[in-house]
């Protein structure tokens, strides 16, 4: 049987999603890793319920957003976007379709929002 959580956690640190306190909501990716970390996300059954928006911010650009931790892969920090809700989809499929190609084309983009996925484990 494979142990959800320890999985989860290596994914974590291939892919740098950094997740926002103890659980499994807020696991903020950096975009260059969305797609790696969607299909990661399907070999284990692991739903995404939405996500919500994250800016990143470094040396080159002032945060959007409120505060938030530091990048613990590298440098710059996150900061929440707190009036981005909870934005949801059916399936990770449909997550993968829109932050790759429907967002980059909306007239919301900006190049420094990542999300920050809430996840559903599957039952053990």
């Amino acid at each position: 049987m494979v142990d959800i959580k320890k999985s989860l956690q290596n994914i974590f640190e291939e892919y740098h999603v950094q997740p926002i306190g103890n659980g499994y909501i807020d696991c903020i990716c950096p975009k260059e890793n969305i797609e790696g970390f969607i299909l990661a996300l399907d070999e284990l059954n692991v739903r995404i319920d939405g996500f919500t928006w994250w800016c990143f911010s470094d040396k080159n650009h002032q945060p959007c957003g409120m505060g938030g931790p530091q990048n613990k892969y590298g440098e710059g920090f996150y900061s929440e976007m707190g009036d981005s809700g909870l934005i949801e989809f059916q399936s990770n499929e449909e997550y993968k379709y829109y932050l790759l190609n429907d967002f980059q084309k909306s007239n919301n983009y900006k190049d420094c929002l990542v999300p920050g996925f809430w996840l559903s484990l599957p039952l053990e």
